[in-house]
């Protein structure tokens, strides 16, 4: 398995989501609002970043790709990670890893650790340890069990794989505190408390292979866009506007996908960190017959109802939309009044196209927003130059 350490520093919402071993010796905490730690950021000059999906979708592309021309087989897990199969190459594995760790770097510019094992956890909890250890140097075999069973020692219940907090805090209860003593738990103990997948976590410890290199979904169920706003909107059809432009850009990930949503659901939330306001979550859910990725179609949809989640008075920090219920077209449900799902609309295949020649929103439905003409769109006052996607932010030697 391998790791790239391409991560932001502040999400949406304002919350650290990663931090550096020194911001973490600071205190600054795994989703703490930048606002409670301002004076903190001031005084030890720490460098904090906005999101940047554009630029770290681009470097994680380069290394993937980079990588699956190296193996015979790999699968993407997510933007950082990808879990290699090299039972059917004759090498020295832990040569070839570090050869390989010094290519991404050379060519990427982007360090990586790499963890060696016989099933997919271990490979994580190898890879866990590359990255803590000096001596390892970004790079760990676990092979021998007496090296396994020195690993599992060191790595906390919690941190394993497929674990979490939740079940961690049970696991505890019971004075199970190391994956080493996961490892070693009953089956049927696993099963109870942990259900079907927290037994395979377990067998998985065990070197027994319970999940394959590409284990996931082949359809994907849901697509969401949502966003934390800029500043407070307290105005009705500023909202709409928003989510009008969220409806457009769900539209167009359905239609890359080549699937349709039979529901949609709009939602808002208020400000969770001003105690000194009424709190709110509102949302709708509503039927789209036929199944559609129709920008248009779900644009109107929005428009009649958001007068459902909107009241005056309120005070919106977040809102977002949820396609439900992904089909493929020929799968769509139909009853007796409505038509056939269609998703070949020419008008939106044509937008896609422009939209992938000349870049994002080059295009757009009449009534979606613009980013140079809206103040709601989120901040992104510390967001890093797209170094690899813009042509006015490559760097130049002078």
């Amino acid at each position: 398995m391998i790791t790239n350490y391409i991560k932001c520093n502040i999400n949406n919402d304002g919350c650290a989501i990663a931090r550096s071993d020194e911001a973490k010796a600071l205190g600054i905490r795994m989703g703490q609002p930048l606002f409670e730690i301002r004076d903190l950021v001031r005084r030890h000059d720490v460098i904090v970043k906005s999101s940047n999906y554009a630029l770290y979708g681009d470097i994680s592309r380069r290394v993937m790709t980079l990588v699956a021309s190296e193996v015979p087989d790999s699968a993407i897990y997510s933007i950082d990670e990808i879990f290699i199969d090299l039972d059917n190459m004759s090498i020295n594995h832990d040569q070839w890893a570090r050869d390989l760790k010094a290519k991404i770097l050379r060519e990427t510019g982007i360090p990586v650790g790499i963890g060696i094992s016989t099933t997919k956890t271990l490979a994580k909890i190898s890879n866990r340890l590359a990255k803590k250890s000096s001596k390892a140097d970004g790079v760990l075999m676990l092979k021998d069990q007496k090296w396994i069973d020195l690993a599992l020692e060191r790595t906390e219940a919690g941190d394993v794989w497929g674990v979490g907090r939740k079940f961690a805090q049970k696991l505890a209860s019971i004075g199970i505190t190391t994956a080493l003593q996961l490892r070693d738990m009953p089956d049927q103990a696993a099963r109870q408390m942990m259900t079907v997948g927290g037994l395979k976590t377990v067998r998985e410890l065990r070197g027994i292979r319970c999940t394959d290199l590409d284990d996931s979904p082949a359809q994907r169920e849901t697509v969401c866009v949502s966003r934390s706003f800029g500043k407070e909107i307290d105005d009705r059809e500023m909202l709409k506007e928003a989510l009008l432009t969220f409806a457009g850009r769900a539209c167009a990930k359905l239609r890359r996908l080549k699937l349709a949503a039979c529901r949609l659901q709009l939602f808002i939330l208020s400000n969770r960190f001003r105690s000194d306001r009424p709190q709110f979550s509102r949302g709708c859910e509503l039927t789209l017959t036929p199944a559609s990725n129709d920008t248009r179609e779900i644009c109107k949809l929005v428009g009649e109802n958001i007068g459902r989640i909107w009241q005056n008075g309120l005070q919106v920090k977040k809102a977002g939309i949820l396609l439900l219920d992904l089909c493929r077209p020929e799968d769509a449900p139909r009853d007796l009044f409505s038509g056939s799902c269609r998703t070949e609309n020419p008008l939106m295949q044509a937008l896609d196209q422009l939209e992938g020649r000349f870049g994002k929103e080059t295009v757009i439905i009449g009534r979606l927003a613009r980013r140079s003409g809206s103040d709601w769109f989120m901040s992104t006052n510390n967001k890093s130059p797209n170094y690899t996607t813009r042509w006015q932010d490559i760097p130049a030697i002078r």
